[in-house]
């Protein structure tokens, strides 16, 4: 869909309430396609659909300041997108990465050992639990595990990250008792 850029942003500087569904309809597609090549799998869907609706929070905050003299539309879009990923994408390196992250499992561990972590396993709540004994115990795949939960590959890949995190709190609480 073709849209007029500089009656779009006048329309959006005047606060016409079209303008921005105009926007929404016109870029959204684009701006899932710049995030998309930009983080591929390393941000989750619902983390991309949140800054696509943050970049038209930004654009109708910011509509009187934006200079198309200076540029597109399209491309002060795709840079508030770009920056808002690229936050995001900071504040997710406080996650560890699934493969950081070594449950001790070595040869002499005992049946209570093994039990005990898959009583913490069965403690982080549905579908976590489901996910960890589908991936840990039964070695299948994600895009398994995927259709069989209706979850997105990269949710489950967060999810396990986190659930070690929680797995390893929950184990070292246990030793500490």
């Amino acid at each position: 869909m073709m849209v007029d850029e500089s009656k779009l942003l006048m329309q959006l500087q005047k606060r016409h309430k079209n303008s921005i569904n105009q926007a929404i309809e016109v870029y959204t597609p684009y701006l899932s396609t710049v995030l998309y090549n930009m983080v591929g799998n390393g941000l989750p869907k619902e983390d991309i659909e949140e800054i696509v609706s943050d970049v038209f929070v930004v654009l109708w905050k910011n509509a009187e300041y934006i200079d198309l003299s200076k540029g597109t539309l399209r491309s002060y879009i795709a840079a508030t997108a770009r920056n808002l990923a690229l936050k995001r994408l900071n504040k997710k390196k406080d996650y560890t990465n699934l493969d950081d992250i070594e449950i001790p499992i070595e040869d002499d561990f005992t049946y209570d050992n093994k039990k005990s972590i898959w009583d913490a396993v069965m403690r982080l709540g549905e579908p976590d639990n489901e996910i960890f004994v589908r991936f840990y115990k039964y070695d299948e795949k994600l895009k398994d595990i995927s259709k069989a939960t209706g979850l997105n590959i990269s949710t489950i890949k967060t999810k396990l990250s986190r659930g070690k995190l929680k797995l390893k709190k929950i184990l070292n609480a246990e030793e500490s008792l």
